[in-house]
């Protein structure tokens, strides 16, 4: 095969990839060499200790039963030449402990990682640094393991992307300055097992390199993903979502804290079947938790006990307007319980019971400083909720009805008003 172009690798990369460089003789050299030390001591079980200072490699393949261990914040591998610098490949175990792993002399390729292991069972990473990749941080396809105490920052694409995992465990990372989302959690099935436990990370900075209306620009995504767990993350600066579900079963989103998002601060959407979103605290979003797309699958939700405070008008895309109920501290549409969640404005709508209304339950919620406290769509096929036991503090008013977009005036709270079929109101406390 010839040489590749600087410039046909600059197209393959696309236009954000770093200029393309050859590796240099030496270090391919280091590679090779590094790679005989690997496989004789991972045969034996034994570890490579690598000492303090930059090591530059043309890529590394990593044998089966790799440990490979540096000087914690010294010993730096650099990437000379296209990547992945580290990969690994139907191996039972691999380990690595405090390396600094760093793409900026060359190119990886797009949707690879500057790490890169598939069918790996047994993964660990820990205490180590990933940087300067111009396509993903960490990709992983069927792997599990425990990915730990790690420094992910400055990569074009995802800081962790992670495809039909075993159980991965994250905790207690940082995610930092990611083109597009912190976080990718993937499956090829809607609803297969998981198992990842998102965990103790902190998540800033998450810009929306790629565009699109949701798909980039979050802190967590979970895309189909099932029996996943998102606990006690930090996740702050994103230009759309703290965490998005589009189509995984039994997500569960709990006492994570979440600021400053361009969009809605947490979505299920799209088929998201089970979510959680239990004890969160969501500062300074476009709007709250929505439980959106009833109409393409998504079914059954607990919003419960979270504080959502200074809702803002934020508009990533032309789109996220009224219609889509900016503002709104909780939306919900099918077989969802919204209860005792602390929802405080400026704020448009507390919270909005919209779609078909089917099975809808808001109860024991404290709303305050916002247009209208508890919204409910009517029309022909609207099901049955119940808006119970509220406090709330609304300016226009407590409880309305609306047809789309169209708010009929009458607060319903008060003596008198019109009953509607199919919503139960009572104990609301207003004022």
């Amino acid at each position: 095969m010839g040489l590749i172009s600087r410039r046909d690798m600059l197209r393959f990369c696309g236009a954000a990839a770093a200029p393309f460089l050859a590796p240099d003789a030496r270090a391919q050299a280091r590679s090779l060499d590094l790679a005989t030390r690997l496989r004789a001591d991972a045969a034996t079980g034994a570890a490579v200790s690598l000492p303090a200072g930059d090591i530059v490699l043309a890529g590394l393949d990593l044998p089966d039963g790799t440990i490979l261990t540096g000087v914690p914040g010294r010993t730096a591998l650099k990437l000379s030449g296209m990547g992945p610098l580290l990969t690994a490949r139907g191996a039972r175990a691999i380990s690595l402990e405090g390396l600094i792993l760093d793409g900026a002399g060359g190119s990886v390729p797009k949707e690879k990682g500057l790490v890169d292991v598939t069918d790996t069972p047994g993964f660990s990473m820990r205490g180590c640094v990933i940087r300067n990749s111009t396509a993903r941080g960490i990709n992983l396809t069927r792997c599990g393991g425990v990915f730990a105490q790690n420094d992910v920052l400055r990569v074009a694409d995802a800081g962790y992307h992670a495809l039909d995992g075993l159980g991965m465990d994250l905790d207690g990372n940082r995610f930092r300055q990611c083109g597009d989302n912190g976080v990718v959690l993937w499956s090829t099935a809607a609803g297969r097992y998981d198992g990842a436990r998102v965990r103790n990370n902190l998540i800033e900075d998450v810009r929306n390199r790629s565009g699109g209306n949701g798909p980039y620009g979050n802190g967590v995504f979970v895309w189909g993903a099932g029996v996943v767990r998102v606990e006690r993350n930090r996740i702050l600066r994103c230009a759309y979502s703290a965490v998005r579900n589009s189509g995984g079963h039994s997500l569960s989103v709990i006492g994570n804290d979440c600021r400053d998002l361009g969009e809605k601060a947490m979505y299920a959407e799209y088929g998201a079947k089970h979510s959680t979103f239990r004890d969160n605290r969501i500062e300074s979003a476009g709007a709250g938790v929505a439980v959106a797309n009833a109409d393409h699958g998504t079914d059954g939700a607990l919003v419960a006990g979270n504080v959502i405070l200074r809702m803002t008008p934020n508009r990533p895309d032309p789109e996220f307007g009224p219609a889509m109920l900016w503002l709104t501290g909780v939306l919900a549409e099918k077989n969802v319980a919204v209860t005792g969640n602390q929802i405080v404005g400026p704020g448009w709508i507390g919270v909005a019971l919209g779609g078909w209304r089917e099975n809808l339950r808001a109860e024991a919620n404290d709303i305050s400083n916002v247009d209208y406290g508890v919204v409910f769509a009517t029309g022909e096929g609207a099901g049955e909720a119940a808006i119970v036991a509220n406090r709330i503090r609304a300016g226009k008013a407590a409880v309305i009805a609306s047809a789309g977009m169209h708010f009929f005036p009458e607060d319903l709270t008060r003596p008198g008003a019109k009953a509607w079929p199919g919503v139960t109101l009572r104990g609301n406390e207003t004022g």
